[in-house]
């Protein structure tokens, strides 16, 4: 049903990326950032989310300039074909280390809190399959799921977040600090994994409808999520002040167990904030996959109609590197350390240098 239209409207877009800003790294973020900047730890999160943001309009605006171009496209037009299917390949493993990474610790937190006695393995097993089912759909089936999922998922979010902010006193956040640059810098991989969404930027204006105004949209949407992750840090500050909070393995599910709501909303809102991470995993890892097999598609010139023979290379390798951490804690420290890495290259230097090389390749036909 879905595979006969791969368009998707902005407004769908905007829903994606909303959701990906949720991922498992606002899980630990409030503790990672606290133990860095203490008591400014969520003005560091709305400095971050700035820079975010203004990391997607650039990839809008590039995107602007080729609609038909994705970053295939790009890095063959700038470097040539042999130098930019490498760079393509380079993006195919980055696709496949953050997919196996945020699936790998998902997985561990649902383990450990939820599912205990069932093997780690099979989680992944499970989820990866309703990935590759959704994935199968192509582009238009997560964008409709993350366009429903968004009012499910954001507006009991907003009624728990209240409920918490009413019950919580504010004392712990004071004295208000301003970060340094040191602060600021040193956060980077912390917040490495929320620019890891920004990735779909480069796969999809071929697949939207229009593009007017999308710019602005986008912005918007990125100052949105910013606003919700940092009320989520300060909340966690103000619920556990700067030394406990720095000690928090879970801060943002604990800071949820605040409040109850038995017999009119829900009785654990922790489970219900690992089911929203359900919800952001699950729409990730399928977008992944399904961007994944474009890339392959456009790499190896295969025809449309065959992209999902991909899949049977995808999944497998997924399910590997997800594996490869021999824990939790080794799974998060590799991220850690080389997500920041990754996106410099592919979401910020690559872009600005096939940039400038579009740019002096226009200057040269005019002249």
């Amino acid at each position: 049903m879905f595979a006969e239209n791969q368009k998707i409207s902005v407004r769908q877009l905007e829903s994606m990326l909303l959701l990906y800003f949720f991922s498992t790294a606002v899980l630990f973020l409030p503790s990672e950032v606290a133990v860095i900047a203490g008591n400014s730890c969520w003005i560091v999160t709305i400095i971050w989310g700035i820079i975010i943001s203004l990391t997607a309009v650039f990839l809008v605006y590039l995107g602007k300039k080729h609609p038909t171009y994705t970053a295939v496209e790009w890095y063959e037009n700038a470097f040539g074909r042999a130098i930019g299917t490498v760079f393509s390949f380079g993006l195919g493993a980055k696709l496949i280390f953050d997919g196996a990474l945020e699936l790998r610790l998902f997985c561990d937190v649902i383990s450990s809190s939820m599912l205990p006695r069932t093997p780690l393995w099979l989680l992944v097993v499970l989820v990866l399959i309703l990935c590759g089912l959704a994935a199968g759909q192509g582009s238009e089936c997560s964008a409709r799921a993350a366009e429903i999922l968004f009012f499910v998922v954001f507006v009991p979010l907003v009624v728990v977040l209240i409920f918490v902010a009413i019950s919580t006193g504010y004392s712990r956040v004071l004295p208000i600090q301003i970060p340094n640059v040191k602060n600021i810098w040193g956060s980077v991989g912390f917040f490495g994994p929320l620019f890891q969404g920004l990735v779909i930027l480069l796969f999809i204006f071929p697949y939207l409808e229009k593009r007017s105004h999308s710019g602005r949209r986008i912005w918007v949407t990125c100052m949105v999520a910013t606003v919700a992750i940092a009320v989520l840090v300060f909340l966690s500050l103000a619920v556990y002040g700067t030394e406990v909070l720095s000690t928090k393995l879970l801060p943002t599910l604990q800071m949820m167990e605040r409040v109850s709501f038995s017999g009119i909303f829900l009785g654990r809102q922790d489970l219900f904030l690992l089911w929203i991470w359900m919800v952001t995993v699950f729409l990730y890892v399928s977008g992944l996959l399904f961007f994944g097999t474009d890339l392959c598609t456009r790499i190896f010139r295969s025809k449309a109609q065959k992209r999902n023979g991909w899949l049977f290379l995808l999944i497998p390798l997924l399910f590997i590197v997800a594996l490869l951490p021999p824990d939790m804690a080794s799974a998060y420290w590799l991220r850690v350390r080389v997500s920041p890495w990754l996106n410099g290259v592919f979401l910020l230097v690559l872009p600005f240098v096939a940039l400038c090389f579009d740019a002096i390749k226009r200057r040269s036909r005019y002249e």
